[in-house]
């Protein structure tokens, strides 16, 4: 499972390392330069602090890491990293030690060997691969809390969310000027409005409506992928149903059915990263530049956009009136026969009343711990976004404040 790393590291973080908000944050960037971080509050996650400029680069695993530390890499020669010891007591220069820890050196005599001057012993640690770099992660990591995390500047390359991000987002979009902006350019993740996306590459793919799906194994599995056994939005299929390509769009525009997208991407016999991929090209395509896609359903808490760019992925999205009119649905029901051959009626109902009092022309929601609630809709032809909102009372009382503004 995607996850089982993160809880590991998110163990140790919690357990073994010291809890560094009871001292002074004064400099803390300075303090911390070069060092590994595990955000206790935040499942684990790792961040490095690039020494020469200060600032947090978010380590999402071990390959990651590994690939990150390489691009924030200094090269160095094999005579002074000859200079720099592998085992307490050796030979080394002090004083080139000291300029180097907690930087990443590449071997550009040999074949780019990767190492990590650790600060805090000043011995130099082999990167072979991600494993490597994971075992780095563990054996080094300092816990940090998000008050303190949030103090040391991110860097302006990744694009990442920031999980110390404590507020809410929101704008509006009327196709040509934006409004209403408060942290509209926040990188944050869109959870479940990315089915807005995989909607627009399913309809790339010319699907026939009509076709009936046998629903299998990998697809009930999907979203156990990113949140093991917690409970996901869904509808009643099972393995063996046999349901159209029809009925499987409705439930997952409708009920946010994470399965549904699973069978849907499926069955137009690409695997699920070239999918991902056509999603990633369309962004680009749009010319959004902090919008990257990791899964078709919104479930990897990786997902990122901006309210800015989700609302144009929404503009795009609502114009279309596949998209549109079936997301405001309020109830359908699926004829589904099961793995036996029994007819059976599965019902498909959009739980969003209070955002559907909004009588809207479009509307898609979203929830993860890390996302909080969002969503994306629109009203008299404006787009309107909301994300990382605390509750669906605070996020239908700010997208009310907005439309009236």
């Amino acid at each position: 499972m995607k996850t089982k790393k993160i809880i590991v590291l998110a163990a140790i973080a919690a357990i073994i390392f010291p809890n560094l908000s009871a001292r002074a944050t004064e400099n803390l960037a300075e303090r911390l330069a070069g060092k590994i971080l595990l955000q206790v509050e935040s499942y684990g996650r790792a961040w490095y602090i690039n020494p020469t400029t200060k600032e947090r680069y978010y380590l999402q695993d071990g390959n990651a890491a590994y690939d990150l530390m390489r691009q924030l890499s200094l090269g160095i020669s094999n005579k002074d990293l000859a200079n720099i010891p592998i085992k307490r007591g050796a030979k080394s220069d002090a004083k080139l030690v000291n300029r180097l820890k907690g930087k990443i050196l590449l071997q550009v005599e040999s074949h780019g060997e990767a190492w990590y001057v650790n600060p805090v012993d000043g011995l130099r640690y082999y990167l072979k691969d991600g494993n490597a770099a994971y075992d780095l992660m563990k054996k080094f990591a300092i816990g940090i809390k998000d008050k303190d995390l949030r103090t040391i500047p991110m860097n302006k390359t990744q694009r990442v969310m920031d999980t110390t991000f404590d507020d809410v987002a929101h704008v509006s979009f009327d196709g040509t000027n934006y409004a209403d902006q408060y942290h509209a350019d926040q990188i944050l993740a869109p959870a479940s409005m990315t089915k807005l996306m995989t909607a627009l590459v399913l309809l790339d793919q010319q699907l026939d409506w009509n076709q009936i799906v046998t629903i299998m194994p990998e697809d009930i599995a999907y979203p156990k992928i990113f949140v093991g056994d917690d409970t996901t939005s869904e509808i009643d299929i099972a393995i063996g149903d046999q349901v159209s390509i029809g009925d499987l769009w409705v439930a997952m525009l409708v009920s946010s059915s994470n399965q549904a997208a699973a069978a849907l991407t499926r069955v137009t016999g690409l695997a699920k990263q070239d999918f991902v991929a056509l999603m990633n090209q369309k962004a680009e395509n749009l010319g959004l530049k902090k919008t990257y896609f990791y899964d078709v359903a919104g479930l990897d808490s990786h997902d990122v956009t901006t309210p800015k760019e989700m609302a144009v992925i929404a503009y795009h999205a609502f114009n279309i009136p596949k998209i549109a009119d079936t997301s405001i649905i309020r109830s359908y029901t699926l004829n589904v026969v099961d793995a036996k051959g029994s007819a059976k009626a599965v019902k498909a109902t959009n739980r969003n009343y209070s955002l559907l009092a909004f009588n809207p022309q479009g509307a898609k929601t979203g929830y993860l711990v890390e996302a909080k609630c969002t969503v994306a809709v629109k009203i008299n032809n404006v787009i309107y976004v909301v994300m990382h909102a605390n509750h669906v009372a605070n996020r239908n009382n700010i997208l009310k404040k907005i439309i009236t503004d």
